[in-house]
């Protein structure tokens, strides 16, 4: 279990909580009630709550129905229940009330995530707790979560293991003459079936919402041709031809934390815009490699590749970001960016993706996961990431 990694975590929070004067910190967003827990619920419909006190220590709210799931994955040893599930006993039926008797009932100096917290639960703390003031730790926990502890890497290197298989699945099936939607089916039950021979001591459940959850969290799907510049979407019963552009790209998740890969494929051979846009998108990628170690800035990345798509003439679609921020969410904290001067720190890991798409001709983007060590980086990602060509 990861208990004296989420220690650390605990342990780095009481002391930013300490720099800015506040007693006590509820953590509700889900992503960051599992850093600081070890514990998904999967379904969110209940929240969680992380409650770290300064002086008192720190306990995991769940609702009474999540109590042995909790104990039994939770690294906090502290767990306390609010609702009605069984004979468990709890604090209260509403969260707040828990939250109130928890914190003894007295105003303190309060920290929330105000970048994730909703309106009537913020109000309902405001009216409950009456905390003497408030302030917003979603930036402080963000740059805690920047840089990735030996746990979390090992987590997501797994998860980068099935993406690549997904991808490499879906585009061997993608040259039998499968289609978008069926070479997606196969890479993704292929990723299950690798998750489940080489790392079945792990979970790849991902974090619901509150009216939903998410079981399994390894996905493959595909893109071709104009599709591509939808972004993400679900893929089609299109098969590819020759002179198309495909996008096979997967996402997985291993007990929280995220990976993911993507791959733009020539069918035979492309011409015009589309054979101009991937050779530039392949050339921006390697000037975004060329400058990835500590130091740099995340804007530098973005401006080495913008450079090289103007160059190419395409300065006006150029990407907004050519990359961002992985961990327990699969966009997380910060983007490669124009104005971003956060520098580079061994421990980041961050996707490389810088990629050009229009709705004329398509698109073009290969999307690596990769880990900032302290001379440069670690792909990991290994799936060839040069051109590929499928013949068909």
């Amino acid at each position: 279990m990861n208990k004296k990694f989420v220690s650390r975590r605990i342990e780095s929070l009481k002391e930013k909580l300490t720099e800015e004067g506040l007693d006590a910190a509820i953590i509700v967003k889900p992503e960051n009630v599992f850093y600081f827990s070890n514990f998904n619920p999967v379904l969110n419909s209940h929240p969680c709550f992380v409650i770290v006190s300064v002086k008192k220590g720190t306990c995991l709210l769940v609702h009474s129905i999540r109590c042995d799931h909790a104990k039994e994955e939770g690294a906090i040893g502290n767990v306390q229940l609010y609702g009605k599930w069984g004979s468990n006993v709890s604090l209260a039926i509403d969260p707040v009330d828990a939250i109130r008797e928890i914190l003894e009932d007295v105003p303190v100096r309060l920290g929330l995530e105000l970048d994730s917290i909703n309106i009537s639960l913020y109000q309902k703390i405001l009216a409950k707790l009456n905390p003497a003031t408030v302030l917003d730790i979603s930036s402080p926990i963000n740059m805690m979560k920047i840089i990735k502890d030996a746990y979390e890497i090992s987590c997501i290197k797994k998860a980068a293991h099935l993406v690549d298989i997904g991808v490499e699945t879906a585009i061997g099936c993608l040259e039998k003459g499968y289609s978008e939607a069926c070479a997606s089916t196969e890479g993704q039950y292929r990723m299950r079936k690798a998750w489940s021979e080489l790392y079945n001591d792990t979970e790849v459940c991902g974090f619901g919402t509150s009216e939903g959850g998410m079981i399994d969290s390894l996905h493959v799907w595909c893109l071709s041709n104009s599709h591509i510049a939808y972004g993400c979407d679900c893929p089609k019963h299109y098969t590819p031809l020759p002179g198309d552009l495909s996008l096979p790209m997967a996402w997985a998740k291993v007990n929280g934390y995220h990976a993911e890969n993507e791959r733009s494929i020539i069918v035979n051979k492309v011409a015009g815009i589309r054979d101009r846009a991937y050779g530039a998108m392949l050339e921006a990628r390697q000037a975004v490699f060329d400058s990835l170690k500590p130091g740099f800035s995340f804007e530098s990345l973005y401006l080495a590749a913008a450079a090289v798509f103007i160059k190419h003439g395409f300065g006006e679609i150029l990407p907004g970001r050519v990359g961002h921020g992985v961990g327990c969410s699969a966009h997380e904290f910060p983007s490669l960016a124009g104005g971003n001067k956060l520098l580079l720190a061994a421990g980041m890991v961050i996707t490389v993706e810088p990629g050009l798409m229009d709705k004329s001709w398509g698109g073009v983007r290969h999307s690596d996961t990769v880990l900032i060590t302290e001379t440069g980086y670690e792909c990991l990602t290994k799936l060839d990431n040069k051109r590929i060509t499928i013949n068909k």
